[in-house]
């Protein structure tokens, strides 16, 4: 859930206290942990022989990696992944403390360059996790991180967001976490997408094209002016496809996990070499460890139809996606052919 409209104070405090506490706990894992002994090879500079555009991950900082976790996107999945890559590979890893609402679109550039700051200055090796929308570290002076998210299919995406906020599993969790929480209607809870879908005063389910919407997958990749926050806005596109094609090692595809997984690790060894292998071993075959939605219905073939219509620019932009992880993958099996 994203926040607009509160005081620059609300806003870093909200993103920066984490923080704060993240450094914390680097130090004292720093000071009261073993040294791990990994069997990797964990040179930072240890990068797959792919040139620039495919392979900007050269142009970031070797040892701080900044993923971003994309709501229904296998952001769970990657959290664990990261918990057991971390003490192979030789680095820091301090998920970010659950919050009932999370800073997409952050615009006053204060606040952005607070956050800068305080990621820049953490322990490093170290992998962080924050999911608000991609900044400029080099804007603000400082060597951008290595960053790395995964999308969904749009459509996917949105059905899985309504089902999800509906889940019993979901409400049990967020009221141990919360427990000041108000719990939703029964109303809400029993709702099902078609009836949303065609009932028009319902906005929970709609996306209409030219107005703000919540955490939209191409708002992520976009940055923080303006237009970034508009469903199906033209500029937001294209200055989120630069920002991929500049700013991101990688951003992989849910759909295509196998090949996001194997990018992940071509082109980024320092922190997801062994990747796939504990994926196999260790979350595949847990559904819970994947944040399965046991309680998804199935959706009507009309619904889905009706939800893409308005998901052009979405689809636009997951294609092109899909397209470079394809072009990514293709230039590091032909090195391997070599």
């Amino acid at each position: 859930m994203k926040v607009r409209s509160h005081r620059v104070s609300d806003l870093v405090s909200w993103v920066c206290v984490p923080v704060t506490l993240m450094l914390y706990l680097h130090v004292y894992l720093e000071t009261t942990t073993t040294t791990t002994t990994t069997t990797t090879n964990n040179n930072p500079t240890n990068l797959q022989p792919v040139p620039p555009p495919l392979n900007v991950t050269s142009l970031a900082r070797p040892d701080l990696l900044l993923v971003t976790p994309i709501l229904r996107c296998g952001s769970t999945t990657l959290l664990h992944l990261l918990n057991l890559l971390a003490p192979r590979n030789g680095f820091k890893f301090a998920p970010r403390p659950p919050r009932q609402a999370e800073y997409v679109h952050i615009p006053n550039d204060r606040v952005q360059e607070e956050i800068v700051s305080n990621l820049s200055s953490v322990a490093t090796p170290a992998a962080l996790m924050e999911p608000f929308a991609y900044i400029n570290f080099t804007r603000f002076g400082q060597s951008p991180p290595i960053h790395v998210a995964v999308i969904r299919d749009p459509v996917e995406r949105a059905v899985s967001r309504f089902y999800q906020a509906r889940a019993p599993f979901t409400l049990v969790e967020r009221q141990q976490l919360f427990p000041g929480l108000k719990l939703p209607s029964r109303g809400f809870l029993k709702k099902d997408l078609e009836t949303c879908l065609r009932s028009p005063r319902d906005p929970e389910c709609k996306y209409p094209v030219g107005k703000p919407a919540l955490g939209h997958t191409v708002e992520f990749f976009c940055g923080h002016n303006d237009y970034c926050p508009i469903f199906g806005d033209r500029a937001g596109l294209a200055a989120a496809m630069g920002g991929v094609e500049s700013g991101w090692a990688v951003v992989g595809v849910l759909e295509e996990w196998n090949k996001t997984l194997a990018v992940m690790e071509g082109y980024v060894p320092r922190f997801f070499s062994g990747a796939t292998q504990l994926y196999y071993e260790h979350i595949h075959p847990s559904k819970t460890r994947r944040n399965e939605n046991f309680y998804r219905p199935s959706v009507e073939a009309e619904a889905v139809k009706f939800l893409r219509k308005g998901f052009e620019l979405e689809y636009e932009f997951y294609e092109f996606v899909k397209q470079r992880l394809d072009h990514q993958y293709r230039a590091l099996e032909g090195r391997r052919r070599r």
